[in-house]
């Protein structure tokens, strides 16, 4: 049997099922995604780590379906946005917008009964008033803890005559602690998996805005963009060919633009 070892260090079997499901829902078909892991399966090794199948996998991918391949390997893509975590905050807050809340702004201060807080992002859905409180991390294996969770509390302790409730997001999971805490104070709360409807993975999916960094491109194109405020796929679409003529001269502008839109 061959076992595949997480990025937290355990093993856990190779599940062919799981790989061939993960190809399809980002838009290969069953032909496709079945050829893959048949490939995978002929080069891989007891205890191989998955970011070692998760690398096979994207490129095979990426040769037989490009825009899947942007899709597949999401949680990587979201990571790459540090090693700040202010990019996320910016992405998050796009997220947002997409669905339907007025983002009133990011990295606001704003004074509380006893002292001053830097909220990450704050939002109006309705007539409720929330603000959210991003905890982000550039390496897989890394839960978010119960400290997070206890400070967000506390800070609406301290807002709770200027808003209605608080909302943590992580673009990895939560400890069994940390979720079983924010269900107990009624907090909003997101990661990268939970809850159902409301995970940053389903979040992205269903209005398709993808980071910048799931394209396959040069890493300081990529800081320059993200630099300048260019953090998901549709703004880089919004800056038109002739931004990405000046950022890449070596490459077909109107050609990337039109694969991009098909992206997005």
């Amino acid at each position: 049997m061959i076992r595949v070892k997480k990025a937290s260090g355990r093993l856990e079997p190779f599940n062919r099922e799981k790989l061939i499901n993960t190809l399809v829902r980002v838009g290969a078909d069953e032909e496709t995604a079945n050829e893959i892991v048949s490939v995978i399966e002929r080069r891989i090794w007891d205890g191989i780590p998955t970011s070692e199948i998760l690398d096979r996998a994207l490129t095979l991918l990426h040769k037989r379906y490009p825009p899947a391949s942007i899709r597949y390997d999401l949680k990587r893509a979201v990571m790459l946005l540090g090693p700040s975590g202010y990019p996320f905050e910016d992405y998050f807050a796009s997220i947002l917008r997409a669905h339907g809340y007025i983002v009133e702004g990011v990295r606001m201060i704003i004074e509380g009964r006893c002292v001053t807080h830097e909220v990450d992002v704050v939002v109006r859905y309705k007539s409720e008033r929330v603000f959210v409180e991003c905890k982000y991390h550039n390496r897989r294996g890394i839960k978010t803890d119960l400290k997070p969770a206890l400070y967000t509390y506390a800070r609406l302790l301290d807002l709770n005559d200027q808003f209605d409730n608080a909302w943590l997001v992580t673009n990895t999971s939560l400890t069994t602690e940390a979720e079983k805490y924010l269900n107990c104070r009624n907090l909003l709360y997101t990661s990268w998996n939970h809850p159902e409807g409301l995970s940053l993975r389903e979040l992205i999916d269903s209005c398709r805005l993808y980071p910048v960094t799931s394209l396959n491109l040069p890493h300081s194109v990529i800081e320059e963009m993200l630099a300048e405020g260019v953090v998901t796929i549709k703004d880089l679409i919004n800056r038109g060919s002739k931004y990405l003529s000046l950022l890449m001269p070596n490459i077909d502008a109107k050609s990337l633009l039109n694969d991009l839109k098909r992206i997005s």
